[in-house]
């Protein structure tokens, strides 16, 4: 198996050892096992399903972890997490990282590429494109789609009516993000099915498995998007119109514009990891309603309190996993040394579900007083497409809420998907 040109199978888990007094009794010691390696990534079942397990037992013996394996160091608790995400020294940059180091070897098409998006570009270059996106993609920008989101949320409901069970992600969930981007990117009606299959196809990049004809698909569904986004940046530059692509065409500071690769660069973002983050959010959220029905009854007797639940799905459950910086200097944290060019991997999820931060927290609580989490990360990089990832899941919420009062899980296993860094379910069978 490959992913990213790193073959997993060969991936040795290595088991660091921890000697622990064992408070007297005999004054012999004890090995605890610290989870390191594969064990801290998605292809690990126990990360998957119960990554607090994990996340517990590295803050308790290495809470800044030396991954011998996978050659990072791995950050767990959330004074760590805050601090890396707000440190601007730091790279987010692959092509900056040292050979060999984790992000090099798990990304190592972005660190080659000349074109990277802003998830992977530094200062002054993110700053620039940030500064001329955001003129466009804002959340009083995002207010004002509510109505719309809301419309396209209740027809794809429409849909569902009469059936006795249906597979939320497929039908509700991944669908909704990607006819919402559709529509503020500014795509023709006629061009849906199209741009839909593209989509969905183009999901499979972050696949840990590719097969020579995933492959083959990724490459036409990339080559469709490409052509498709630049023939209608061509379009708008001749005839604007009240969308996204036409907003960023138009944007600018200080004389300075996007250009036609830039544009498609970002649409292609907004496309793919926007649309992966929203569909797990939405999912995710369902899953702990349906979970927690004290949660949920609370939530359906108290319709405002929907920001609140999307919120502690966030620090709960996050639809990402971790997010990477490389020092360009040596640098120390909590006594370790890390490299210039080395890897250090802040686990979000980690940060909150740290009990430093929250008291019980394991516990979905949608009045929990503090939702403190980096699900969006932090710093110069908090992600840009947050106001509508939020709009999205909580306008979701409230049509499905709404359509279905007796929305319930319809019994079958729900599985974790193995995608590197995101965290949502394949499936979610409910019953109306």
């Amino acid at each position: 198996m490959v992913f990213q040109g790193l073959p997993l199978v060969e991936v040795p888990v290595r088991r660091a050892r921890l000697r622990v007094d064992n408070g007297g009794l005999g004054g012999s010691a004890m090995d605890q096992s610290v989870p390191t390696g594969l064990e801290l990534t998605v292809f690990d079942a126990v990360f998957r399903e119960r990554p607090h397990e994990r996340f517990d037992a590295l803050r308790a013996a290495e809470p800044v972890h030396e991954d011998k394996v996978l050659n990072r160091l791995v950050l767990t608790r959330a004074v760590d997490i805050a601090a890396l995400l707000k440190d601007r020294s730091l790279s987010v940059d692959p092509s900056k990282s040292a050979p060999g180091s984790f992000s090099a070897v798990m990304l190592p098409d972005v660190a080659a590429s000349p074109d990277k998006s802003i998830l992977f570009l530094d200062d002054p270059d993110h700053r620039r494109l940030r500064g001329l996106v955001s003129k466009a993609f804002n959340a009083r920008s995002i207010d004002s789609l509510r109505p719309h989101i809301a419309a396209i949320a209740d027809a794809l409901l429409d849909a569902l009516a009469g059936r006795g069970e249906f597979d939320l992600i497929a039908d509700y969930c991944s669908p909704l993000p990607i006819i919402v981007i559709a529509e503020i990117l500014g795509v023709d009606t006629a061009d849906r099915a199209d741009f839909r299959r593209w989509s969905q196809g183009s999901a499979q990049a972050f696949s840990p498995v590719k097969s020579p004809e995933t492959i083959a698909l990724l490459e036409a569904n990339r080559q469709g998007l490409e052509a498709y986004f630049s023939r209608v940046i061509a379009e708008r530059r001749a005839a604007p119109r009240d969308d996204l692509i036409s907003a960023m065409i138009a944007a600018e500071t200080d004389g300075d514009r996007m250009t036609t690769r830039e544009i498609v660069v970002m649409c292609n973002l907004l496309l793919i990891a926007g649309n992966l983050t929203t569909t797990d959010l939405i999912g995710n959220a369902v899953l702990a309603l349906l979970r927690n029905p004290d949660q949920l009854a609370k939530l359906r007797a108290r319709p405002a309190l929907m920001p609140a639940a999307v919120e502690e799905t966030l620090r709960l459950d996050p639809p990402v996993t971790d997010t990477v910086r490389t020092p360009l200097c040596p640098m120390r944290i909590d006594g370790v040394e890390v490299p210039a060019g080395g890897s250090v991997d802040a686990l979000l999820m980690a940060g909150g579900l740290d009990p430093a931060l929250h008291a019980d927290p394991l516990r979905f609580d949608i009045e929990r007083a503090d939702k403190t989490h980096f699900a969006f990360g932090g710093g110069l990089h908090f992600c840009l497409g947050a106001p509508l990832a939020k709009a999205e899941a909580e306008i979701a919420l409230e049509r499905l809420l709404a359509r279905f009062p007796r929305l319930a899980l319809a019994g079958r296993p729900v599985a974790r998907n193995i995608t590197p860094s995101f965290n949502g379910v394949e499936a979610l069978w409910v019953t109306p």
